[in-house]
């Protein structure tokens, strides 16, 4: 009996950890497909994941005069709502202060910043440019 227990148990981390690996996978792919998306309209990469103490990014890029902070969001469908949707207050929040910081520590200060949103659905890509700004937070 204790064994099936720990059976139990063991499977259940087993299969959260695996939906966790295929939902990061998804994240994964859907960075690079906007990575190749924003590529296309003539942008450049910068970082990808990029971390500080008070929040991340999923990628930074420069388009032109902006230092621009993207937020992507992975789908199998739109059941759920959409992906823009699901960026709260808070993720907003750590956004503008993980571009704050950014922008500091590369001595960017001068440049504008700006927050866009990119949702990955089944290998679309549907960008939303200027999504939201520093004084919506």
């Amino acid at each position: 009996r204790h064994k099936r227990v720990w059976y139990h148990a063991h499977t259940q981390a087993h299969v959260r950890q695996e939906l966790h690996m295929n939902t990061r996978g998804e994240g994964v792919i859907g960075e690079q497909l906007v990575c190749e998306y924003i590529k296309g309209r003539g942008m450049r990469v910068l970082e990808r994941n990029f971390a500080c103490h008070g929040g991340e990014a999923d990628i930074i890029a420069r388009d032109g005069a902006y230092i621009v902070f993207i937020e992507v969001k992975s789908r199998n469908s739109d059941e759920y709502g959409y992906g823009a949707e699901s960026i709260s207050r808070t993720k907003r929040r750590r956004l503008a202060y993980t571009a704050r910081y950014y922008l500091h520590m590369h001595r960017l200060n001068h440049m504008d910043a700006r927050f866009d949103v990119a949702v990955v659905t089944r290998g679309d890509v549907e960008y939303i440019k200027d999504a939201f700004d520093m004084n919506d937070v």
